[in-house]
Order: structure tokens, then C-alpha cells, then sequence
């Protein structure tokens, strides 16, 4: 992969990173707001109680997100982007372009979901 590319993809992951920390942190800001106490009613309560759930899980999957694209800020550090890193060989342009933190060519990433590998 040339210089160019793997600075667009350092630059777009970059800017995807950003964003999640950014909703992340509205998730935390809404959870300190959803207090117990100040639900008037049962009613109220519950939705709070959910409210934070919701809250809780959103961050832990974006906690998650954030780890897979650094893992892929890594490798454009290290030069190994834009390979599978089961196989080793190239991932796919396209596959990139939608989903730039990817770490697996098409035909490993199948594998992968189907719990292969």
C-alpha cells in the first residue's frame, strides 16, 4: 500500500476514534444525569434503570471499537496494514474503504465468523 493511502486510512481512523470517544463520553454525561433519586416515581425508576443499561452497554462496545481501530493504527505504524493477519495477505481495497479497521481478508474474516479460525 502506498504512503498516500495509509495516511487517508490513519487519518480516517483517526477521525472515527474521535467520534466514538466523543459518544462514549455523551454516554457517560447521561449516566451521571439518570440518578435514582431524583425519579420521582416506579415508573421513572425503571426507565432510568434502563436508561443506564443501554448507557453501560453502548460504552462497552465502543470501548471495544476503540481497541480495534487502534490495533489498526498500529499496524499502519508497524506497516502491516491492509494485511490479513491470519493469512498475511492482502485485504481488499473495498473492504478497507467500509470498514477501515479491518483485520481479516474476506475469506479469513468468513472463517472467522463461522468460528474457523
Amino acid at each position: 500500500m502506498r504512503r498516500r493511502e495509509m495516511e487517508r486510512f490513519r487519518k480516517l481512523l483517526l477521525a472515527k476514534r474521535e467520534d466514538v470517544l466523543s459518544r462514549v463520553k455523551i454516554a457517560r454525561s447521561t449516566e451521571l444525569e439518570a440518578n435514582d433519586a431524583d425519579a420521582p416515581d416506579l415508573g421513572d425508576r425503571a426507565l432510568s434503570n434502563v436508561t443506564l443499561d443501554l448507557s453501560y452497554q453502548l460504552s462497552a462496545g465502543e470501548r471495544d471499537f476503540v481497541r480495534r481501530i487502534d490495533a489498526a493504527l498500529e499496524r499502519i505504524a508497524t506497516g502491516h496494514y491492509g494485511e490479513c493477519v491470519h493469512c498475511a495477505k492482502k485485504v481488499q481495497m473495498a473492504r478497507l474503504e467500509a470498514v477501515p479497521w479491518a483485520r481479516h481478508c474476506v475469506a479469513c474474516q468468513e472463517l472467522q465468523d463461522r468460528g474457523e479460525i
